[in-house]
């Protein structure tokens, strides 16, 4: 990186928002940051390590650069991360800076970023290559919408517990975890994808196997002071609690839009996290119905003693988890606590002094207090007995958008200092007429309507619950309330983990069809879920078409099942393993025979008496099949490899396949995969091939499962 001489430069640039200006101008008009003299790069065209090609510079931090590349071989977009030029000499810089990419190595998840190379160009400076992601970060995201809600943000932390969760179980603690280093992407139409960033500053515990490097010095701080934990802020030794409380700190930032301590100085930002605790939901943001079981998680993380705090992010996870499952299965409303008084209750602090406004003791008969009114566009104040004074909120009227609602209360009657008197039952006209005999029979004074509404209640609900608890036992897996569903399923197709264009990791999935008379197609992504421990057989039987599966787990948008548990259970009844095998003996057939004369003759048997009279006489197959089609020549499996059937047609006496032979066929004289429809019909319990025809790759496109 070279500088040229200022006198010589033509223009300057923000340093904010990139922006070009004159030589003359030194402030940005628009952020407000400095103007600095435009650099030359000699990077960008270059190639490092004979690989990637550097595009563009995205972004640029204290400490270093971060390019925009291209893979030049894989044709895949990069983000490469190198050390300013100006750190080359100081070797503190330069050991935390490798051992980040040391740090991010350790880590395999999908929800960290991934580092695929590291090394060192001609000035000395050190570059990691990771993921370019192309998204938000969390940060980005509350500043352009002032607050995120909780049904949006629960989620987007589980899956950032999931990431750190994975870390800590590697001996990784990040000590820099904030709002700006969860980046939100969109991964195979999946909005709001976690993926965490930046282990600048992260540390290596003897979990990883290797020694910690002292890169610290006893006492020194480093991290963002908002999300600092109290240890943290003391210099003190961390554990994978400090995280924790750091994903506190960022949760509470999401749902209110505001951070959770914040002082003048940074001195007293770190003062407040050591000794104080954050303003409840319903003072920092009254405006918002933020649930109370969120706010206990996250003031359980932000607990100023370690062991006060979930002890694991996967504790933390489980308990964002069952608020999911209060929050949104069960059609839980959010906690009454922080309703505001429009849905009928009160959110003035106990003891205050506006509460003894209301006294009811007089309980049915007495006077009722007067309503209490609210319209969220108008704060009210106090001008006099029973007036409300408009305030228009908003920037213009100076309260930072936040809606706030005050309402007063007439004195009421019956009391001088204005407190209603205790209920008290009104005279009726027939008390007020003498001289009228008294009847013979009185109701004793317990039974009231509201006496006999309790009791009627109390005969009625249990009778009610205990109907419903017999009806959702009756549904079954149907049970709405019913969170882990257990499914009995047919694999129609597995998609094999691979790497996508991007050079992103696709980690695998699964199209189930379920058994039972209300069948339906479950898409089941395999990205927390080991295949490789639960495949039984040397064949991949478990993972080959038509395999039988046990399935259990909660489920998720558009048919989508979050697989916790799974087994394969084979049976020698499974009409669809039997109709594959036909399909494989068919085609392994045909490969022998073009090794070993006369193998051709198996295949024939396995087709039907319609196929047969299609390709008659018998001499017309095995000059069809001789050839063709052509196998790959390290093709030696007995089977046909995963992902290379799909199942697009089932019915009791006929089934329908489509093979992609670009995992074991060499391609046609254009270079184009080939591709086939494999028709079969069952005839004396056996499954015959009915017909064997190519296909385009369009037609295997428009039968993947969606």
């Amino acid at each position: 990186m070279t500088f040229e001489d200022p006198t010589q430069q033509k223009k300057k640039v923000c340093t904010g928002c990139k922006r070009e200006f004159p030589v003359t101008q030194t402030v940005c008009p628009y952020d407000k940051n400095m103007l600095m003299f435009m650099q030359k790069d000699e990077l960008l065209g270059t190639i490092l390590n004979d690989r990637y090609r550097v595009l563009e510079e995205v972004g640029r931090g204290g400490m270093s650069i971060v390019y925009r590349g291209l893979h030049e071989m894989m044709d895949r977009t990069v983000a490469i991360k190198m050390l300013q030029a100006q750190h080359v000499t100081d070797q503190l810089s330069i050991k935390r800076f490798q051992q980040e990419a040391q740090a991010a190595s350790h880590l395999q998840h999908p929800h960290v970023i991934t580092v695929y190379d590291c090394g060192v160009v001609a000035t000395g400076q050190p570059y990691i290559v990771m993921d370019f992601l192309e998204g938000e970060s969390l940060s980005d995201v509350i500043k352009k919408e002032n607050h995120i809600p909780f049904q949006r943000a629960v989620p987007i932390f589980a899956q950032a517990c999931d990431a750190l969760d994975h870390a800590h179980q590697k001996g990784v603690i990040h000590r820099d975890l904030k709002s700006s280093n969860i980046m939100l992407v969109e991964v195979e139409g999946r909005k709001d994808f976690v993926k965490v960033v930046d282990f600048g500053i992260a540390k290596l515990t003897n979990a990883s196997g290797k020694m910690q490097q002292n890169l610290t010095q006893t006492g020194e701080i480093f991290g963002s002071p908002i999300y600092m934990s109290p240890e943290q802020c003391l210099g003190q030794t961390l554990d994978a609690r400090s995280d924790i409380y750091s994903m506190g700190a960022v949760l509470y930032e999401s749902l209110t839009g505001l951070p959770p301590l914040m002082g003048d100085t940074i001195y007293a930002t770190m003062k407040m996290h050591v000794s104080e605790m954050p303003e409840r939901f319903a003072q920092a943001r009254p405006d918002l119905r933020i649930p109370e079981q969120i706010e206990q998680i996250a003031f359980k993380a932000l607990a100023k003693k370690p062991e006060q705090r979930f002890q694991s992010m996967q504790e933390f996870r489980d308990a964002l988890e069952q608020c999911m499952r209060t929050q949104f299965d069960t059609g839980a409303m959010p906690s009454l606590l922080s309703a505001p008084p429009a849905v009928g209750f009160n959110t003035i602090a106990p003891g205050s002094r506006d509460n003894e406004d209301f006294d009811l003791s007089g309980g049915l008969f007495g006077d009722d207090p007067p309503p209490i009114v609210d319209k969220p566009s108008f704060r009210r104040t106090e001008t006099g007995a029973g007036t409300v004074s408009p305030f228009v909120t908003g920037p213009e009227g100076g309260t930072s958008g936040r809606i706030t609602a005050r309402t007063t209360r007439p004195p009421s009657v019956g009391s001088e200092t204005g407190r209603r008197t205790a209920g008290v039952r009104k005279p009726m006209a027939s008390d007020k007429k003498s001289g009228k005999a008294a009847k013979s029979f009185t109701m004793p004074a317990w039974v009231t309507p509201r006496n006999l509404a309790i009791a009627a209640a109390a005969l009625l609900v249990p009778a009610l619950i205990a109907g419903v608890v017999v009806l959702l036992n009756q549904l079954g897996n149907d049970n709405p309330l019913l969170f882990t569903k257990k499914y009995d399923g047919t694999l129609f197709y597995y998609a094999p983990p691979s790497q996508t264009a991007d050079g992103k990791e696709f980690p695998g999935m699964f199209y189930v069809k379920t058994a039972g008379s209300k069948s339906k197609m479950l898409k089941i992504d395999l990205s927390r879920f080991d295949i490789n421990n639960h495949i039984s057989s040397s064949q991949s039987q478990d993972i080959r078409v038509g395999a039988l599966w046990e399935l259990s787990g909660p489920m998720g948008p558009n048919n989508s099942l979050i697989l916790e548990s799974g087994q394969y259970k084979p049976a020698a009844s499974n009409v669809y393993e039997k109709a594959r095998e036909s399909v494989e003996t068919f085609i392994i057939s045909i490969r022998d025979s073009q090794k070993i004369e006369g193998l051709l003759k198996s295949a024939w048997d396995l087709t039907s008496e319609r196929f047969r009279l299609q390709d008659v006489p018998l001499e017309t197959f095995l000059t069809k099949f001789a050839t063709e089609p052509a196998f790959k020549e390290g093709f030696t499996e007995s089977y046909l490899p995963p992902g290379s059937l799909l199942i697009t047609e089932a019915k009791p006496t006929s089934m329908t396949f489509l093979v992609d032979g670009h995992y074991f066929l060499n391609p046609d004289s254009a270079g184009n995969t080939v591709y086939y429809s494999v028709v079969l019909t069952l005839k004396d319990n056996n499954w015959l091939i009915d017909k064997f025809e190519n296909v385009t790759e369009q037609v295997w496109q428009q039968n993947l499962p969606k």
